[in-house]
């Protein structure tokens, strides 16, 4: 695997269900596995991975469905031609698939027949398919269809970023052979088509006829290319299903699909399912193709983005197997009976500490970019190449190591590291894009996002930010939801993935004044409410949430005299849980200076002999509120400073002292998780 690649790490459990599930005989049931998570959560590199250790011994198809979007869309029937090709290579000690009912339906549907003398039809388009498939010009059952596929086979077939050369010299050395398509297979292909499988055509010519005036709107026909794209996708599994029946056959197939919550990628999900579910009325059995597709975005067709109204409860990828499937699927019948929902989770930190392992001090820059980041693994990848570059370009002063990862969002990201054509201006606005998408690019709607931010618990944005807001507030959450973007916290806040928060609030830093606004009209929130009046709101502490946007204001001395006096009124364990809270706040301090210096200049005369408690208290409240942002105090160089105000303000506790002598050891003994 190329250096940096997320893979499979942490992915094994997914790796081994698609293994169980080609190990399945033809026409057992098998999951649609689908991999949920915002954008960055390692799908693609996953479906890599799967591609890497599968590919060379399976026929495998990857199809990336945001490539055929922005190409302006790929017809469906498009999509099928090039699957046919990824599939159709020659595997050794194994025949090689053919495809004779799909080849001829893609044939007799690809350019208009319309003569208006129907028996001239007839032997026009049983003439077309046989000299295409057996004529002697040799074009070879692929070449003659793939003629407009192969112009858009970059990034959207074949292999997906991340999947290393050995891997594709294999995968060319098996490129589906040219030549003719045997004759018994050209006749069982056309065959196919008759018995009024294409309604109400009982003769194979006339039905391919009905296909091509479906296709291309002639002949007064009431159905068209969609249903052209039905029979020709039920055409496709038919033939899968022939082709495992036979003997040195494959007996499973693997269709990898990325990023179907678009709408090409939706549709054929859906088309897909919806045949599998006639198969099961027919009691045909399933189809022998293995199917894992992702998507970063919640679908419509599964009811709201709770999963209120969806049956199978999304789990975690750790847990993923084939038993798993079988014991919770949905029942019989049911529109949910073949979906296998997974959510990919973000890295752990043994898992960043691999992917940084190239960056200089990797095991010390790890722990700070995985806080940094959440985890997301597109985010823990670019991160560290960008911090890798930034060392080779101009190594940081050997005082201060950790410079370059405190000023990481604003440095420029190595090319092609973020995928555009032409490199972003900095980590954080190729990180925003990548995210959210066309969201980013709306001036109002990133403005807003800017503005949210700043709250601790999205919401109270609604009621702090109406102006400009409106109706477009409302379409905002839905659509950070919809991403997986948003989220309740175990406390029952609204708060935005960890990653997008930190790039937001680095973009809010940056204007001093929408800062010093947006904080200002959030702490008067919570002074005032919106009526003039404190808010009340159950279990929340209005001044504590007044102090936590005072300090982000720099208001070090208010916030520091609050807590101290909250210090003799608050049990030992009630005073840690309020500082805690308060001193998470955000900030826009001078990312150029480490953190024990940035302390010592914000706190010039709170270290003398004989410290107070109020003093105490203050140097602790600035020191964790640098030590809480991971750009501020990247490696935890606070630990200390706060572990020894600990132990100054559980002495000066008369009782129940013992919480914050905990403490102490705690940031004295902390390891980041």
């Amino acid at each position: 695997m190329p250096d940096q690649l997320v893979g499979l790490r942490g992915r094994e459990p997914v790796l081994q269900l698609v293994r169980d599930c080609l190990a399945l005989p033809p026409d057992a049931d098998r999951p649609v596995t689908v991999l949920l998570g915002p954008s960055g959560i390692g799908a693609t590199d996953l479906h890599a991975g799967i591609k890497e250790q599968l590919a060379p011994e399976v026929p495998c198809a990857y199809l990336n469905f945001l490539r055929a979007d922005a190409g302006g869309g790929l017809p469906l029937r498009t999509v099928l031609a090039g699957v046919l090709r990824e599939l159709g290579r020659k595997m050794r000690d194994f025949s090689e698939p053919a495809f004779p009912r799909l080849l001829v339906g893609l044939i007799a549907t690809e350019a208009p027949l319309d003569s208006h003398h129907r028996p001239q039809d007839r032997r026009s388009v049983s003439k077309l398919v046989r000299d295409r498939l057996r004529g002697p010009q040799g074009q070879g059952r692929y070449d003659s269809l793939l003629g407009p596929v192969t112009e858009v086979m970059g990034g959207l077939f074949g292999a997906p970023p991340g999947v290393s050369e050995a891997t594709r010299e294999v995968l060319s050395a098996v490129a589906p052979r040219p030549g003719r398509i045997p004759r018994r297979l050209l006749a069982r292909g056309i065959a196919w088509y008759g018995g009024g499988r294409v309604p109400p055509s009982e003769e194979p010519a006339d039905a391919l006829l009905d296909l091509n005036s479906w296709q291309h709107g002639t002949g007064g026909q009431v159905k068209g290319p969609e249903d052209v794209e039905r029979v020709l996708l039920r055409a496709f599994l038919a033939d899968l299903r022939d082709h495992a029946r036979g003997l040195l056959h494959h007996r499973s197939f693997l269709l990898l699909l990325d990023n179907c919550h678009t709408e090409a990628g939706r549709k054929f999900l859906r088309m897909l399912l919806e045949l599998r579910h006639e198969d099961q009325v027919n009691r045909q059995g399933c189809d022998p193709l293995v199917t894992v597709a992702s998507v970063h975005r919640w679908l419509d067709e599964w009811g709201p983005y709770t999963g209120a109204q969806w049956n199978p409860e999304p789990v975690e990828s750790d847990r993923a197997s084939l038993d798993h499937w079988a014991a919770t699927r949905s029942a019989s019948g049911t529109e949910d009976y073949w979906w296998y929902p997974l959510e990919l989770r973000p890295l752990r930190l043994t898992e960043t500490r691999d992917v940084c392992a190239a960056v200089p001090r990797g095991e010390e820059t790890a722990p700070a970019v995985q806080r940094l980041t959440g985890g997301l693994p597109w985010a823990v990848r670019h991160t560290a190449a960008t911090l890798a570059a930034a060392h080779r370009e101009q190594p940081p002063p050997a005082d201060d190591p950790s410079l370059p990862l405190r000023r990481v969002p604003g440095l420029r990201p190595p090319h092609p590291a973020t995928g555009p054509e032409q490199p972003a201006p900095s980590l954080a606005d190729a990180s925003l894009g990548y995210l959210l998408e066309e969201l980013a690019e709306d001036p109002g709607s990133r403005s807003v996002l800017i503005r949210w931010s700043a709250a601790r618990d999205l919401s109270v944005c609604a009621r702090v930010f109406t102006s400009g807001a409106g109706h477009r507030g409302s379409s905002l959450r839905d659509g950070l939801r919809e991403r997986w973007l948003l989220s309740d916290s175990e406390d029952g806040r609204l708060v935005l993935h960890p990653w997008l928060r930190r790039l937001l609030l680095w973009e809010l830093g940056s204007d001093e004044a929408l800062w010093r606004d947006t904080h200002e009209r959030l702490a008067e929130h919570y002074r005032t409410g919106p009526q003039g009046q404190p808010e009340q709101e159950p279990g929340v502490d209005t001044e504590l949430e007044e102090a936590y946007h005072s300090l982000a204001l720099g208001r070090t001395g208010p916030v520091a005299a609050l807590l101290t006096r909250r210090f003799t009124s608050r049990t030992s364990e009630e005073w840690i849980r309020d500082f805690d809270l308060v001193t998470s706040a955000p900030n826009r301090l001078d990312k150029s200076r480490p953190p024990l210096a940035l302390l010592d200049s914000l706190t010039p005369g709170d270290h003398g002999p004989a410290m107070s408690l109020a003093s105490v208290v203050h140097r602790m409240v600035v020191a964790r509120w640098i030590w809480s942002d991971p750009l501020s105090d990247p490696g935890r160089r606070l630990n200390a400073v706060l572990a020894s105000a600990y132990d100054h303000v559980a002495a000066l506790r008369s009782a129940r002292s013992s919480p914050l002598y905990d403490e102490a050891v705690r940031y004295r003994q902390w390891r980041d998780q």
